[in-house]
Parts: C-alpha cells; sequence; structure tokens
C-alpha cells in the first residue's frame, strides 16, 4: 500500500516576492514560518524533498502552494498561477511516481481561476485545487466565488480547504495576550488554523452550495481533529436547513482518506 501525503506544500521566491510587494508580512504572521530551515524545504522541489521522503516513508507528496496562496493579489495573480502551475508541472513531469499536484488559482479572480482550475486538471493532469479560507474580506460561500466550485465539479478534482491566520480583529479578541511567538502559533497551527478551515467548510454547508453543486469534493485538512464537531453541527443546523436538503449530508473527506492519483 502507497503512504500518500496529501497536504505537502511549497512556495517559489516569485510569491514570497508578491507577498512582501503587498505588506503581507506585516499583516500574516503565518508568512515569517516560510523562513529559515523550512523556507528552504518549502522552496526545494528536487533531491533534498526526495530525500526527506524515502527518509519518512512517505511514496508521493501532493503538492499544493503553502498558504495564504494567491488569496491576497489582485489581477497579477492570473499570471503568476499560470508561471506557477507550468513549472509545478515540469516538476511532476520529472518524477512522476513521486509527485503529485493540485492547483495555484488567482482566487481573487473568480472567473480566471475557475478556467486556471479547468487547465491544470484537463490539460496538466493536476488532481484538484487547494483554497486557503478566506479571499481578501470574503469567506468561501460568497456568490462571486461560486464559478471555482463548478469548475471543480466539472473536473472532477475535489478541493482542498487548507486554513489562513484568522482576521486582526479576530486575532486580538481570541488569540492575543501572550509573548509575539505564543500569540502567532495560537492563532494558527495551534489552534486557529483549524477553527477557521471548519468554519469555512460550515459555510458552505449553510449557504447550501452542496445543494447547487452536488458533485463538488471537498477535503478537510487541518480541521481532521473537528471532524466530529463539524458533523454534529451541520446535524444540528438541519432543521434550519430544512428535512430534504441535500447539506446536511455534503460530501466532504478528511485529509486521513487520501487523493486520487
Amino acid at each position: 500500500m502507497k503512504l500518500i501525503g496529501i497536504e505537502e506544500h511549497f512556495l517559489t521566491a516569485e510569491i514570497r516576492d508578491a507577498w512582501s510587494a503587498i505588506g503581507l508580512d506585516a499583516t500574516d504572521p503565518s508568512v515569517a514560518f516560510h523562513s529559515g530551515a523550512i523556507k528552504g524545504r518549502l522552496l526545494d522541489l528536487a533531491q533534498d524533498r526526495l530525500a526527506l521522503m524515502d527518509e519518512t516513508g512517505l511514496d508521493v507528496q501532493v503538492l499544493s502552494l503553502t498558504t495564504p496562496a494567491l488569496h491576497d493579489l489582485g489581477l497579477e495573480s492570473v499570471d503568476l498561477a499560470q508561471r506557477t502551475n507550468d513549472a509545478l508541472a515540469e516538476v511532476v513531469a520529472r518524477h512522476p511516481k513521486r509527485f503529485q499536484a493540485m492547483a495555484t488559482l488567482p482566487v481573487s479572480m473568480p472567473e480566471e481561476a475557475a478556467l486556471e482550475l479547468e487547465r491544470c486538471v484537463g490539460t496538466l493532469g493536476f488532481k484538484g485545487t487547494v483554497l486557503c479560507g478566506k479571499v481578501g474580506q470574503r469567506n468561501l460561500d460568497d456568490p462571486t466565488l461560486t464559478p471555482i466550485f463548478q469548475s471543480a465539479q466539472a473536473s472532477g478534482g475535489p478541493i482542498l480547504i487548507h486554513p489562513r491566520v484568522p482576521d486582526a480583529a479576530v486575532r486580538a479578541a481570541y488569540y492575543s495576550g501572550f509573548t509575539p511567538e505564543v500569540d502567532a502559533a495560537f492563532a494558527t497551527y495551534a489552534l486557529g488554523w483549524h477553527y477557521e478551515a471548519g468554519i469555512q467548510f460550515l459555510r458552505l454547508v449553510l449557504a447550501g452550495t452542496f445543494d447547487r453543486i452536488p458533485g463538488l469534493q471537498v477535503i478537510l485538512g487541518h480541521p481532521s481533529s473537528l471532524r466530529e464537531t463539524c458533523e454534529r453541527h451541520v446535524r444540528g443546523y438541519s432543521c434550519c436547513l430544512g428535512a430534504d436538503s441535500r447539506s446536511r449530508h455534503a460530501r466532504h473527506r478528511h485529509d486521513e482518506v487520501g487523493c486520487p492519483v
């Protein structure tokens, strides 16, 4: 049996520079995580990564851009996403038995993002895409983002919902009061990320996304530890959603299930 990692991140120098150009370093504490040794591992898509995979017994990595991806970029993200996906396709072509890929999308431009997802799955052979929570100030259930979900259904590839850091006001209210290092951890990988991703999934359910797009497949990554909580809330909202609503039966996968390769 193959051991497949479906949430295996990468980063490019061009995307890191794009984050810096809009000052994301100052507003998103998770950007600082992509430095030092971690930065080196994220940037490497060759022998060092393969050596670590061999060391840990991982057969295949499904590569995806690390959070916050291109969610805060504008029109410039369209070409940036295409270049990133083309480069990633070359990596997969060099090591097809070890790497697969999830599409990087210009999510602030939903129509263009839908077309890029179609290209990545249909032409480049990618397995789906990753959405890192909110797009600017838009939650994932925002109607303007619908083309992305429709494209995912048409392509047959899943969307992995990855978290991003909570809004500054939320961090100040719930995840602050300690050292800067503890505040950042508390708001991200220690707890905040997991709730953020779970909330985005529940918003999709409550908005009827799975009713309108019944073939949509969603993978919940980080909130796997909150799986029972999410399922319980979906059942709890069934009285509000209506007895015939398919939303409470929304098909969702968790990170332990795997991804088609």
